[in-house]
């Protein structure tokens, strides 16, 4: 466990909250100029269980409100557009959100819709991913449901008419330039049968086949995963097999077809492209609101010590040095490995206490 790693005594959750905001009140000055330090916020097991907010969120992110504190909310989550998550956010947490203090896991994909002709979209709820898509400027998008709605037989075990109100007939050639990852796939039986096709496909073009010979030679279609999260925290008791586990389930298939290894690029935290784009989009919405772009600090508050505490602790290339904040109301329980946190809290409005007294002790505020 890291050095600044803290235990706290155990107690009961909503008296640690509320002990928590009274501290803010009464230990902490509200900032005259715009603080030089920011957050980061995971929703999922941190502001939220599912649609449930959690003890003290919503205070705390109306602290940060209140002493102009500037904050984004960074998940692996996804599924819908940025607009419709925020408008949805705001009205569970009870608190003003802007798309522009928002990042999702495939808000990054939205910059290569002007380089790729088709892409097969995978995942999320019925077909909304293909309107996602088709919103950040991709032109032509297709869906698993689309090649089981041309080619009923492609997904022997998929239910009579499963597909038929979301399904579109294929149109202008079944060639597919890549396939993009946004969201959890509801239907992994299909979507696997699909995506394993348009990968030993000849040049992406559905209905073709190659030899494994030349798949391993040539390659195969790019294959592009929003985040890599194994587990995922809802109102259940234990942790839910998230997109990570299915990108295991396709690797696995993929080695036993083929003999080799699949060739995928995945995005979303840990990985370093999402942390910049984050810190890039956290500078924009902070120079918008103050005139001020230079923030020198970011703390990462998230309950996955693989996804939110891992890629704080390795994104050292940012103009801003990211602090890292690992909680105890989702995925992470005691006795796990913490990957290094650099704080471990009870609870958001404990974790956010913390920095803003860390701050005031370091002469910032």
């Amino acid at each position: 466990m890291s050095l600044l790693a803290t235990s706290l005594r155990p107690c009961g959750q909503m008296r640690l909250v509320s002990s928590s905001l009274r501290r803010f009140k009464t230990t902490v000055n509200t900032p005259k100029a715009p603080p030089a330090f920011a957050f980061a916020f995971d929703i999922d097991g941190v502001l939220l269980h599912g649609s449930t907010p959690l003890p003290g969120a919503k205070k705390t992110l109306d602290y940060l409100n209140h002493n102009k504190i500037e904050y984004l909310l960074l998940t692996n989550g996804g599924g819908l557009s940025e607009a419709h998550r925020v408008q949805e956010l705001s009205r569970l947490l009870d608190v003003p959100l802007s798309t522009q203090q928002f990042v999702q896991s495939h808000t990054p994909f939205q910059r290569h819709a002007s380089s790729i002709p088709r892409v097969l979209v995978v995942g999320g709820k019925k077909d909304n991913c293909r309107h996602v898509a088709s919103g950040y400027g991709f032109k032509d998008v297709i869906i698993p449901a689309d090649v089981i709605h041309t080619h009923p037989a492609a997904s022997p075990f998929s239910e009579a008419g499963a597909y038929e109100n979301i399904g579109r007939t294929l149109k202008g050639g079944e060639k597919v330039d890549a396939i993009m990852v946004y969201n959890d796939p509801r239907d992994w039986g299909s979507d696997l049968q699909v995506v394993v096709d348009v990968l030993l496909s000849k040049d992406g073009e559905i209905g073709t086949r190659r030899s494994t010979k030349e798949v391993l030679e040539q390659g195969h279609v790019p294959i592009y995963f929003s985040n890599p999260d194994l587990w995922w925290a809802n109102e259940y008791s234990l942790p839910r097999l998230g997109q990570g586990g299915f990108r295991a389930a396709l690797e696995g298939v993929w080695r036993a077809v083929t003999g080799g290894e699949l060739k995928a690029e995945t995005i979303g935290k840990p990985h370093t492209e999402t942390y910049r784009y984050a810190e890039e989009v956290l500078m924009r919405w902070r120079k918008e609101r103050t005139g001020d772009a230079e923030i020198k600090r970011v703390y990462m508050v998230g309950d996955n010590p693989a996804s939110d505490i891992r890629g704080a602790n390795g994104f050292t290339q940012g103009k801003a040095e990211w602090v890292s904040c690992l909680l105890r109301t989702g995925v992470f329980r005691d006795g796990e490995d913490d990957a290094g946190a650099h704080h471990i809290a009870d609870n958001v409005a404990n974790a956010v206490m913390w920095a803003v007294e860390r701050e005031k002790n370091m002469g910032t505020i």
